[in-house]
């Protein structure tokens, strides 16, 4: 944790976290990533006095979309921006409730002045556009969002806590209902499972459905666009977007859809990653005890488990379009707002990011007249 009188922290908004944001330690990769989209969001909210795109799931007629609803930074994290706590790779105490394990660390954690976790986040920060979509028109280009299997972990840890403990029985009625028997499936057999596929989308949207007014914030999403694939920003070049656990599945689920009634081809990434959250809340809902990782180990299918699916184009462009998507609302010239002077030295060019804000910096300091 950062003593209060050092230095000033290199990101803005991180004078309270647990890594010392004065320190060029804290500009190494893993740090600076999921920092980086912290400090884009505090800056919008402290600075800008704006509010934060959150993307909510919605159900009409039985159909699951998502939209998106402009919300306070505060309440989205459940606390003061001024005076949180930013708490990287930090177990969320509000998880345990649901495991007699030790859940796995949320990319971050936010805390109020007394210590208390106010909500966990995963953190993701993309690029657009991504090669896919780099010569597309600008409201077509899009970016990749990777997802790893612990994120899948905090999603189905998530749900559980937005159900509540106390809802735990309708969770399982909800996967019984849409499974049948699902205490006899055979849920590591890839050719048993694959007519099955379907019946657990089905549960992965009732719990969606059932769930809609329950929904809460889950992950960031930072973004930075840049002109075509050159490490040049656009004019506007930064923006950020929060998902609730709901919504976030959305990219998961919109890759089942794709499969139709066909139950011939092996399953999927996507399709996988969603066994293991249903069969991992099935067992929470029936024993009271959320164990992820023994789903994630025994339901591989012949695919190495290191990856829950990578979504990239029209996937995440669904969810995320938007003015904001399109403009977002921080331009080059504020890069140096959210990122002080004095980092610039520490930045490692020949990661992408690194070099393009390296750059961004040089010409943002020509065209002010300064010189280094």
């Amino acid at each position: 944790m950062k003593k209060p009188g050092t230095s000033k922290p290199f990101l803005f908004g991180m004078e309270q976290a647990s890594h010392d944001f004065s320190s060029p330690d804290s500009l190494g990769k893993n740090i600076f990533t999921n920092a980086f989209p912290i400090a884009v969001a505090q800056y919008l909210s402290n600075y800008r006095k704006l509010c934060i795109p959150v993307i909510k799931a919605k159900c009409e007629q039985n159909a699951i979309f998502t939209e998106h609803e402009l919300a306070s930074w505060e309440n989205i994290i459940g606390t003061d921006p001024d005076d949180a706590h930013f708490l990287f790779e930090e177990i969320y105490s509000g998880f345990r409730r649901y495991t007699d394990n030790d859940p796995n660390k949320s990319d971050l954690v936010v805390a109020d002045t007394k210590g208390n976790h106010c909500r966990p986040f995963e953190v993701k920060l993309v690029v657009v556009p991504n090669s896919q979509t780099a010569t597309r028109s600008h409201e077509e280009q899009s970016c990749e969002i990777v997802v790893r299997p612990p994120t899948v972990e905090q999603l189905a840890f998530s749900l559980a806590n937005s159900y509540g403990a106390e809802r735990r029985t309708e969770l399982l009625d909800i996967i019984t209902d849409c499974l049948g028997r699902p205490m006899d499936y055979q849920w590591s057999n890839e050719s048993w499972m694959q007519s099955r596929i379907i019946k657990v989308l089905k549960a992965a949207n009732k719990i969606v459905q059932r769930g809609i007014d329950l929904q809460t914030p889950f992950a960031i999403t930072a973004i930075w666009r840049t002109v075509g694939q050159k490490p040049i920003l656009e004019e506007n070049a930064f923006d950020v977007f929060v998902w609730t656990d709901m919504a976030f599945l959305q990219l998961f689920t919109d890759k089942i859809k794709e499969r139709g009634d066909g139950v011939a081809r092996n399953i999927t990434r996507p399709e996988r990653s969603v066994v293991w959250l249903v069969s991992a809340l099935f067992d929470y809902a029936a024993q009271r005890t959320l164990n992820f990782s023994k789903h994630h180990s025994q339901i591989t299918y012949g695919t190495q488990t290191d990856k829950a699916g990578s979504f990239a184009g029209d996937v995440p462009l669904k969810h995320l379009k938007s003015q904001e998507f399109y403009n977002p609302r921080i331009k080059k010239s504020e890069l140096e707002n959210i990122v002080m002077k004095e980092a610039f030295d520490h930045l490692m060019p020949e990661r992408r990011l690194d070099s393009t804000l390296l750059i961004q910096h040089i010409v943002n300091l020509i065209s002010k007249g300064e010189s280094e």
